[in-house]
C-alpha cells in the first residue's frame, strides 16, 4: 500500500511535532534568567562573573533592567544574547 502526502502537510505536520517537542520555540522573544544565561553562556563562570564581565561592562541591549535592584531579576532575551557571545567571545577575559 503506498500512502501520498502533500509536501506542504508533511511541512505542517513536521513543524507542529517540532513546536510540540520543544525543538521550535514557540516565541520569539523568549527570556531566560540571568543564572540560565551563565550556565548556558558562560560555562564554567558563575552569575557573578557573567555580571560584571558582560552585563556591567558591555551594557548589552539584550538585557532589560541591568540594575533590578533587590528581589528582582534580570531578563536576559536568548536570541540576542546568544548571537552577541557568539560574536563578542573573543572580547571576554576567560
Amino acid at each position: 500500500m503506498e500512502i501520498k502526502i502533500d509536501n506542504s502537510e508533511l511541512k505542517k505536520l513536521i513543524k507542529e511535532v517540532l513546536t510540540e517537542e520543544g525543538i521550535i520555540p514557540t516565541r520569539q522573544t523568549a527570556t531566560i534568567s540571568l543564572k540560565e544565561f551563565a550556565r548556558k553562556y558562560c560555562y564554567p563562570h558563575s552569575v557573578d562573573w557573567a555580571k560584571s564581565e558582560i552585563l556591567y561592562k558591555y551594557k548589552p541591549s539584550w538585557v532589560a533592567n541591568i540594575h533590578p535592584g533587590k528581589g528582582r531579576g534580570f531578563t536576559v532575551f536568548e536570541s540576542e544574547a546568544a548571537s552577541w557571545m557568539k560574536e563578542n567571545r573573543h572580547k571576554l577575559n576567560w
